[in-house]
């Protein structure tokens, strides 16, 4: 099996918005993802793929000194291979090259997969963001101190 993580490019965008919708219930659009890739220079979104299939997204902004996961996805069929973490690692290697202190992230407090995983990785939960998610749903806020430097 070969995993590759790269960035994200424009033939990837009718990927991610379809898988978001599936996944969220909701986008960030198929605009406003192009817009990030062409035009914001904040923005560093990674595609993983499995034997050259896409498998998975994370979109992130530096807004320096600190950075914001906005969105990670795995689809179901290739859960459980450690492509969240990959994508992770790729975002946090990415912050150390940019000397980001912090990076944090939102996550559903019934997400428990995650949030172990985010754990694992060295987050810690920052506060609780009371009805964040469209339905109602808390998230959690968790925060990884990267320290500004590799």
């Amino acid at each position: 099996m070969e995993i590759v993580v790269r960035k994200m490019d424009l033939s990837d965008i009718s990927f991610v918005y379809e898988e978001e919708v599936k996944i969220f219930g909701n986008s960030l659009g198929e605009k406003t993802l192009y817009n990030e890739i062409i035009y914001n220079e904040m923005s560093r979104y990674y595609i993983v793929c499995v034997d050259k299939k896409r498998a998975g997204y994370v979109g992130s902004w530096l807004t320096i000194p600190n950075a914001e996961i906005l969105n990670l996805f795995v689809i179901e069929k290739y859960r459980g291979l450690g492509l969240g973490k990959l994508l992770m690692n790729e975002v946090i290697k990415t912050c150390m090259e940019e000397h980001i202190e912090m990076l944090t992230l939102e996550v559903r407090v019934s997400n428990e997969y995650a949030i172990f995983m985010y754990k694992e990785l060295g987050f810690v939960q920052g506060g609780i963001r009371k009805n964040y998610y469209s339905n109602g749903e808390d998230a959690l806020l968790l925060t990884l101190n990267i320290g500004g430097k590799i």
